[in-house]
């Protein structure tokens, strides 16, 4: 598929007045006449022309309070990001627009079927591959700044782009990556060979020194209750991601990745398109009474593209999972004063040297913090600026012998008046009186909660290879809310244990 023209015009107040960059395809506008005929076929027109009847389509031209017939009209339907847009020749359809940046990126696809009578979107591919290629166009860029003129060099450089990336209106390779390393020469890369087969991901010959870098973060999204009525949950979700710098045309790796026979499974792995074969099932949970089944190792062969890319996704069984931090918080008082205490434990799995750990204890629906007395059993509590939270910094390490922690304070405010309130302020309109929560945000570097691991030893390289293996691993917290026992939580309601059966 082909492209007949592609333009690029910042939002109105983001930039210069008119198009900044523009590109036609003499030969595809050619194909365009003979597919569409003289009579039906609207060329596109000069530049000043184009960006009045894109602004105008997109309804920019205009104030937003004053009613245009054209833009305002119930008759009107759209196709976004499809448009189509008036020129004093005619109309151009189907003309592709994206925002990003602040910058307007248009296309306009060639339609082999001819434009009359249009053809179903869906049946034009040059549709879908001018959005991809406009997406790529604005990640090759990237922003702006306010008071760019045309002579920017991004600008520029988005000319050699189009040339690498689209000569002649046919689109070969869009992937940003790949394309500045084919213009930059970087790695000493060369394109590969047409004559040769290769991966459409894979474009670009390097030399040098093999690398293959892994990293692995893993994310808990947990909420504790403490109650009898609802139980805690806890789940924990990997990201596996690559980057090789490996010789050949098409190199293929296998790698295993591997558990503690004493953890829980890896489950629902999803993997990138690149992956060629290996362990990828997902687990079922097995009849009540019955053993979820084991899989302490799972093989992954995959080629892997020049960039960097997320070769997975995996969950943890949450029926195994344990919270890496237990914590209760009880809090009392009512509207002017409270008295509270927090208790947080590691679990003995978790590595004991985080990059930090802080506890955060937000106050909705009250006045600002007019006095406070805290006694920390470890770290030091901070108040904030704002005075509507307290932060409990418990560092970098929880006491060596218990790994447990304990905060007790009396915290005093000022007369609640919602009037009075900051601009901006959020007010959690469930958090009323006793309802509160405590926010835990922790880092854990050079460690995996489910214990996930990549063995360099197990790596394979095909055609035969040694490279660098590095492995960086980090466990973060994504959500981690302990509700107060004393007051309502939200939670959502439990399946049935007659459902479950």
């Amino acid at each position: 598929m082909s492209i007949r023209a592609v333009w690029v015009l910042p939002l109105p107040g983001n930039g210069p007045e008119g198009i900044v960059f523009i590109k036609k395809y003499p030969t595809v506008e050619k194909r365009a006449l003979v597919f569409t005929g003289t009579q039906d076929h609207v060329h596109v027109p000069p530049e000043n022309l184009l960006y009045d009847a894109t602004l105008e389509e997109l309804g920019l031209k205009h104030p937003s309070t004053k009613y245009v017939e054209s833009r305002d009209t119930c008759e009107k339907q759209f196709q976004k990001p499809v448009f189509e847009v008036k020129v004093p020749g005619g109309k151009l359809w189907p003309v592709v627009i994206i925002e990003k940046f602040g910058l307007l990126f248009c296309c306009l696809p060639l339609v082999e079927q001819g434009c009359e009578p249009r053809p179903p979107l869906i049946s034009i591919l040059g549709i879908s591959l001018g959005f991809s290629l406009l997406g790529a166009m604005a990640d090759f860029m990237g922003p702006l700044p306010r008071d760019f003129t045309t002579s920017h060099p991004k600008l520029l450089e988005l000319l050699s782009y189009m040339c690498q990336a689209a000569p002649f209106g046919t689109l070969i390779d869009i992937n940003p990556v790949t394309v500045r390393e084919a213009l930059q020469n970087k790695h000493s890369t060369q394109l590969v060979s047409t004559h040769t087969k290769q991966p459409a991901w894979r474009p670009i010959l390097t030399t040098g020194k093999a690398v293959l870098q892994f990293s692995i973060n893993e994310q808990v999204r947990a909420v504790l209750y403490n109650s009898d009525n609802m139980e805690d949950v806890c789940n924990v979700y990997g990201t596996i991601s690559c980057k090789a710098d490996l010789e050949g045309v098409n190199p293929e790796v296998t790698v295993t990745l591997t558990v503690p026979n004493d953890s829980p499974p890896l489950d629902n792995l999803m993997v990138h398109p690149c992956v060629q074969g290996g362990d990828t099932r997902l687990l079922e949970s097995g009849s009540p009474g019955t053993t979820t089944p084991k899989m302490p190792k799972r093989s992954l062969r995959f080629m892997p593209p020049r960039e960097g890319f997320t070769l997975g996704y995996y969950t943890s069984s949450a029926s195994f999972m344990t919270p890496p931090i237990t914590a209760s918080y009880h809090m009392k008082g009512n509207e002017r004063e409270v008295n509270l205490l927090v208790k947080v434990k590691l679990n003995a799995k978790v590595r004991n040297a985080m990059e930090y750990c802080e506890v955060q204890l937000p106050f909705y629906n009250r006045g600002i913090i007019s006095d406070i007395n805290v006694t920390p059993s470890s770290g030091n509590v901070v108040l904030p600026t704002d005075r509507r939270r307290l932060g409990w910094n418990l560092g970098q390490k929880f006491p060596s012998k218990t790994l447990e922690a304990t905060l007790q304070a009396k915290v005093q405010f000022e007369e609640y008046n919602e009037k009075k309130q900051a601009p901006g302020t959020y007010e959690d309109p469930f958090c009323v009186g006793l309802n509160t929560y405590a926010s835990i945000y922790f880092k854990v570097p050079d460690f995996t909660y489910t214990g996930c691991q990549i063995d360099p030893r197990s790596v394979q390289i095909q055609p035969s290879a040694k490279p660098k293996v590095t492995l960086a691993k980090e466990f973060v917290t994504a959500e981690y809310k302990v509700w107060n026992s004393h007051g309502d939580a939200q939670a959502v309601f439990p399946v049935p244990k007659y459902l479950k059966q």
